[in-house]
């Protein structure tokens, strides 16, 4: 009886999501892409393109907005919370509530010192960065409307 080489093949069904939201960190040129099923996933662009790292979705907690604060990455979302991640044990780190509603923008100061939201309400929230956690600063005066914060526009206050 002949020999025969066996080379066994697995398919399966691919089924991306939508991108909600992308943040780019130059200083270590990673981009991280928050999926509509709540998925974070971490791609590495230093070398050779790559998928780096997956944080797995919670069900109602997709990302709206990212933003990148040095080796930290921070999210916000229509539940109202930000979240900060623990990107070694990919999982959440912890979660602070806004009280303004939906958050539709994130963005941080130059200096990498505060951290501003802008919610469904109107309002413009700014949290302070602390070495373990973020904590609540101030409210911006309420504008009528959701706010978008531009990364540019937040740049010009130099708090």
């Amino acid at each position: 009886m002949a020999e025969f080489k066996v080379h066994r093949v697995r398919f399966f069904d691919y089924m991306p999501t939508a991108i909600r939201a992308m943040a780019f960190n130059h200083r270590t040129e990673r981009l991280a892409v928050a999926r509509a099923d709540g998925a974070l996933e971490i791609f590495n662009f230093a070398d050779n393109y790559f998928q780096e790292k997956v944080i797995p979705g919670q069900d109602g907690r997709a990302a709206e907005a990212l933003c990148w604060l040095g080796q930290r990455l921070f999210s916000a979302g229509l539940n109202g919370e930000i979240t900060e991640y623990d990107l070694e044990n990919l999982r959440p780190r912890y979660t602070v509530e806004a009280y303004g509603g939906p958050i539709w923008s994130i963005s941080s100061n130059s200096q990498g010192t505060l951290l501003a939201v802008g919610c469904e309400d109107g309002t413009v929230k700014i949290f302070e960065i602390l070495e373990e956690r973020i904590q609540f600063q101030r409210n911006l005066d309420r504008q009528k409307g959701k706010i978008q914060i531009d990364h540019g526009v937040f740049l010009l206050f130099n708090w």
